[in-house]
């Protein structure tokens, strides 16, 4: 399980948590990595990863667009799905019904839709950005307005 907070565009959010000491102490006994759409964290369980975010909360809202946890090798949850996962316990159906393609353009700014633009596959760079698989509640699934990346806005 990790942790993957998403920068804001025009922001290093790594750079801001090394200048904040509440958030370096949160941060004082996992290595987290700078990489090019924010930083990733890397965590032992759901829970640490929950608690993480938690103790976080401020800083990802401030210097933040959002944060996912990785499941598993290149799969993310939103926070929603992983809080539910967590208290529920419950078996998931596989494949899991509702997921969002999310694509980091090169400013930080984060595309949501149902389907991965092109025939692009899951987590890798594509024509300036990234693409990550995300899993959603059904809530989420619903409610979110698309915007295909390769359409104009």
């Amino acid at each position: 399980m990790n942790l993957l907070i998403f920068s804001r565009p025009g922001i290093r959010i790594y750079q801001e948590l090394r200048r904040s000491e509440t958030a370096w102490h949160a941060l004082r006994f996992y290595n987290p990595l700078e990489i090019p759409v924010g930083i990733f964290i890397q965590v032992s369980s759901l829970s640490a990863a929950l608690s993480l975010a938690s103790d976080l909360k401020y800083f990802i809202r401030k210097y933040g667009a959002e944060h996912l946890f990785e499941i598993s090798k290149e799969l993310y949850c939103t926070a929603a799905f992983a809080t539910g996962r967590y208290t529920t316990r419950e078996k998931l159906p596989d494949p899991w019904p509702w997921k969002l393609w999310y694509w980091v353009v090169g400013d930080g700014t984060i595309l949501k839709t149902q389907t991965p633009p092109g025939s692009i596959s899951q987590v890798k760079t594509t024509q300036g950005g990234y693409l990550f698989e995300v899993i959603c509640t059904e809530e989420e699934f619903s409610v979110h307005q698309f915007v295909h990346p390769n359409k104009e806005q």
